[in-house]
């Protein structure tokens, strides 16, 4: 039975063999297959960082823009004040003159001699 034995085990041994030489390709097979999605995982990294740059830049832009749409605000609610404080020391100053005044349309006013 002992030289039985010797082919069987060398039978099981060819067929560990086999067996360990499958999983050795199966895992080299799977190995590239990782090392292909490692590599789209970080092209989509550099993509996305791009991106995210991108986003970082447009936020700047729209902030600035916003900056200055608030100055521009301030400066013609500041003209508006001028305008308004000036129509109201024009209509109390030239009837102080003795002057009147008829307007021209559009808030302009013409001085005129008033009658004595």
């Amino acid at each position: 039975m002992y030289h039985n034995d010797v082919p069987n085990a060398a039978l099981q041994i060819r067929h560990c063999e086999q067996l360990l030489s499958q999983l050795i390709q199966q895992t080299q097979q799977s190995t590239q297959k990782y090392q292909q999605m490692l590599q789209q995982e970080q092209q989509n990294v550099a993509m996305l960082e791009q991106l995210a740059q991108r986003e970082r830049q447009a936020v700047q832009i729209i902030q600035t823009a916003l900056q200055g749409h608030q100055t521009a605000l301030e400066q013609l609610q500041q003209a508006s004040s001028l305008c308004r404080q000036l129509e109201y020391a024009v209509t109390n100053a030239v009837p102080a003159a003795g002057l009147s005044y008829t307007a021209a349309g559009a808030g302009s006013y013409f001085p005129q001699q008033q009658g004595f």
